[in-house]
């Protein structure tokens, strides 16, 4: 996981295996599992930190497909509760 200068949030794959890893093994939901990753990763949102999230097209081989919109989601409600206008189109 990486927040650029731009604001651009990449997610790769291993973030993804990690969130999974947690929500599997330890019961937690991926919006905590994505908190703890980043709060691993020493990375802060604040409003107008994140212009664009980016993320792999599909989850990680061995892993379920239709949980990659469950990820994601909660990714993006990451994101929403730091900065409400996050994804929001006028």
């Amino acid at each position: 996981m990486e927040l650029n200068e731009q604001g651009v949030l990449l997610i790769d794959e291993q973030d993804i295996c990690n969130m999974y890893f947690y929500s599997v093994h330890d019961g937690t939901a991926f919006k905590d599992s994505f908190r703890f990753e980043m709060q691993l990763q020493g990375i802060e949102l604040h409003p107008g930190s994140v212009t664009e999230l980016v993320h792999p097209p599909q989850m990680p081989e061995g892993y379920p497909e239709e949980d990659l919109p469950l990820v994601i989601e909660a990714v993006y409600a990451v994101i929403r509760e730091n900065d409400p206008g996050f994804g929001v189109w006028s």
